[in-house]
């Protein structure tokens, strides 16, 4: 694998066609502050531009995902308001977006990160992955534009209710996860199973069209606008 850029909070490498971004803040278990979601959102509008690449893997850097988003990050009114603004941005661009995306999950994938892995195409856990929306938990009104396309309404009320955490094999059992593989082989099969999807000239047509047939991305909207009233509210 090529690492093509590196950025203060993100990587940036290739492998073949398929582009492999990846969250860099071990030390706060790869928790999303406003300068990461910056340049997740750079990297992600560069790889959908690039004509050499077919697919994209989004991962997190030691053994984590993400804890979702960075609860130490110090911010008055104006900036909570553009964070939020930056985290919606980022579910848009990832649900809508112009090429094969998988989520290579090991370790937590909590909240915020939970929300892009959804947005993925298809994910990729291995054993370690713990797997958490806490929203309910704090008012916040998301996690249900996406979760129930993935899992069915009634375990989408389990895990959104009770924000209880699950671990990588009920999450695959449950039918979040699309492949359980041991720690460690996580990212090499997220890369496999991305190229294996693109080399299908009609894998983006299709999921145009479940987008179209399922309505994901109004949906996803429909959220987003809830998420930045709830962050005006809030403040």
């Amino acid at each position: 694998m090529l690492l093509e850029v590196m950025n203060k909070t993100v990587l940036v490498a290739t492998d073949g066609s398929i582009r492999v971004i990846s969250m860099n803040r071990p030390a706060q278990r790869n928790a999303m502050d406003t300068a990461m979601l910056r340049e997740l959102i750079l990297a992600l509008e560069a790889a959908a531009s690039d004509s050499a690449v077919s697919g994209m893997v989004l991962t997190g850097e030691a053994g984590v995902f993400s804890a979702g988003a960075d609860t130490s990050e110090v911010l008055d009114r104006p900036e909570a308001l553009a964070r939020m603004n930056l985290f919606t941005e980022l579910y848009q661009i990832v649900t809508g977006y112009p090429k094969v995306t998988v989520a290579a999950i090991e370790g937590h994938c909590v909240g915020g990160g939970a929300e892009v892995a959804s947005g993925c195409d298809l994910r990729v856990g291995s054993s370690s992955a713990r797997i958490r929306f806490p929203g309910a938990q704090f008012g916040i009104p998301v996690g249900a534009a996406r979760l129930p396309l993935l899992i069915g309404l009634s375990h989408s009320k389990d895990l959104l209710m009770t924000t209880r955490t699950v671990d990588g094999e009920e999450a695959y059992r449950m039918g979040f996860l699309n492949r359980l593989v041991a720690d460690g082989d996580c990212l090499d099969e997220s890369v496999s199973l991305a190229q294996s999807a693109a080399s299908n000239p009609g894998a983006v047509k299709q999921k145009r069209q479940l987008d179209h047939l399922w309505s994901v991305s109004t949906k996803v909207d429909a959220e987003n606008r809830a998420l930045r009233r709830w962050q005006q509210d809030s403040l």
